[in-house]
């Protein structure tokens, strides 16, 4: 299975329009906030794949009536596997993500999903690790796919996850402005 993972459009619906068509083969596609107005929706869903998304800060903002239904953050079962999405902006991920990944733990999800930071990030921690107090049972891996539309770096990205073979992978893409 693989699936886009977006977020921070701040008004580059081209840019996502883009990333969809570049990975037509994606199985869904995850939206972290700040941009629903922009997403383009209609590519998203497009040949029956699966799409989630969660509310930004900035989202706040955006009138489409089917924006109102978006939640700060969202549990998803991939198969064996348990996905925690959010923005990151109500767990303070711009000044670090213990307690994000903290909550995400004690729900038990395996795979943390966040934005906000604009800087593309992954990083896998094994169980035992201590985060924020917690002594993990289990691994988890995170994710901030970055921006497309205000990266900290000046590079859009976006994040994949796969699944294959029971094996989670997490990556980075960039696209040109």
């Amino acid at each position: 299975m693989k699936f886009l993972v977006l977020s921070d459009l701040h008004g580059r619906g081209d840019l996502a329009r883009r990333v969809l068509a570049i990975h037509r083969d994606a199985d869904g596609v995850f939206f972290l906030g700040d941009g629903i107005r922009d997403l383009p929706l209609e590519d998203c869903r497009a040949d029956g794949r699966l799409f989630a998304g969660v509310r930004g800060n900035c989202d706040v903002f955006s009138f489409r009536q089917e924006e109102y239904s978006y939640t700060e953050e969202l549990f998803l079962n991939l198969g064996e596997y348990t996905v925690m999405m959010m923005h990151g902006h109500t767990r303070g991920v711009k000044w670090g993500t213990d307690r994000a990944i903290r909550a995400a733990a004690e729900r038990g999800a395996n795979v943390l999903l966040y934005g906000h930071t604009h800087v593309a990030e992954e990083a896998y921690l094994p169980a035992g690790s201590e985060v924020d107090g917690l002594a993990m049972s289990r691994p988890m891996w995170v994710m901030n796919p970055g921006s497309l539309g205000a990266p900290i770096d000046g590079n859009p990205s976006y994040g994949l996850l796969q699944i294959r073979n029971g094996q989670i992978l997490l990556s980075h893409g960039t696209v040109n402005h």
